[in-house]
């Protein structure tokens, strides 16, 4: 339950705030409904998807390697990649080196005129974690913060970071942090509820969304385990955060962030749960979609490494659907996009079959 000062808070903010732009420095983004970096799946193929349901969202790349970019001197890495109407975009960085922080950061400003830059102090993996980076900055504040502040003082665009609890349950900082990085010159800050120690378990602490919003006065973005329109509108509207950021949620579902937003920015009672009034697709729209998105990743990559790429997303497109998890196996196993055109048919006179 909210505490009686989140509640306060949370009552001071105007009803109609989800209309408004949400201000990140210079930059004015007209949705407070956000795609989180997720590896492996926002690439640019996945965020063309989820641009044309949310064309006014803020839209963050896979995290990219400071270190394998620059070293690396690929300029043209497919990681790196988006689309022409790919805006507002943040590309999100992860380093620990001050100067190939900065290199790495002006190349892409360089390169691919982003909105936003953002750094991932938030990352749990332990390969990321291992090389210092990520989470493991919030056990070296100092360090984080001369990141930071090098970013905003020599870069054009708005530094965001995106962060944890902290590192375990003994050492949850991220009031501090939050401090920290507005004092460094950050133009928003992205609290993931969780611990590093706690992965993705069950167990996020939205609460803590209220408190951070109560420490900064730059805007706080809420994210994890938001999957749904009630839950965007219940944190937004009882911890009085600037906005939510939806991560595993739209895994096959790339709808979800437009249809989040067009609903909050059409709400007129607040206090009444509002999931029912989303468009759930049915089975055979989300076959369609899925289909469309395998042809499209395919063009892109190519059939093997499309594929291959692919199989991940086919299981959470059917995830939920009577009968579903017997194709799984098939799913994943899945070699051409005539394998998927066939199993979809099956699973058409299957499961349809049984509905309509």
């Amino acid at each position: 339950m909210p505490s009686s000062a989140e509640s306060s808070l949370a009552s001071n903010q105007p009803q109609n705030r989800f209309q408004t732009p949400l201000q990140i420095g210079s930059v004015s983004v007209n949705s407070r409904v956000l795609l989180a970096p997720m590896a492996g799946v926002t690439d640019v193929v996945f965020r063309d998807l989820v641009r044309r349901k949310a064309p006014e969202s803020l839209i963050c790349t896979e995290m990219i390697s400071s270190n394998g970019i620059i070293y690396s001197k690929r300029r043209d890495a497919r990681i790196l990649d988006k689309g022409e109407s790919d805006h507002p975009i943040a590309y999100q960085l992860a380093a620990n080196k001050i100067e190939i922080l900065l290199e790495a950061a002006q190349q892409i400003i360089e390169d691919k005129n982003p909105d936003v830059i953002d750094l991932n102090m938030g990352c749990p993996v332990k390969k990321i974690t291992g090389n210092f980076e990520g989470c493991a900055l919030m056990k070296e504040p100092e360090h984080a913060y001369h990141l930071i502040s090098t970013l905003v003082k020599n870069i054009d665009r708005p530094v965001t970071v995106k962060f944890r609890l902290g590192w375990d349950n003994n050492s949850k900082n991220y009031k501090e942090f939050g401090q920290m990085a507005e004092a460094a010159g950050a133009s928003m800050v992205t609290l993931h509820g969780r611990t590093r120690a706690q992965g993705y378990a069950p167990g996020v602490d939205w609460d803590a969304f209220g408190e951070l919003k109560q420490s900064v006065s730059i805007p706080v973005i809420a994210n994890g385990d938001i999957t749904s329109l009630d839950d965007a509108k219940t944190i937004m509207t009882t911890y009085g955060v600037d906005g939510v950021m939806i991560g595993r949620g739209v895994m096959g579902r790339p709808w979800l962030i437009g249809d989040i937003d067009r609903m909050l920015k059409a709400s007129q009672d607040l206090n009444e749960s509002m999931d029912s009034s989303i468009h759930e697709r049915s089975l055979r729209e989300k076959l369609d979609i899925c289909l469309e998105h395998a042809e499209m990743h395919c063009e892109y990559r190519g059939e093997a490494i499309g594929i291959r790429d692919m199989r991940k997303h086919l299981t959470w497109y059917v995830k939920g659907f009577r009968g579903a998890n017997r194709y799984r196996n098939d799913l994943t196993a899945v070699n051409t996009l005539d394998d998927i055109r066939v199993i979809f048919e099956r699973i058409e006179a299957d499961v349809l079959a049984d509905t309509d």
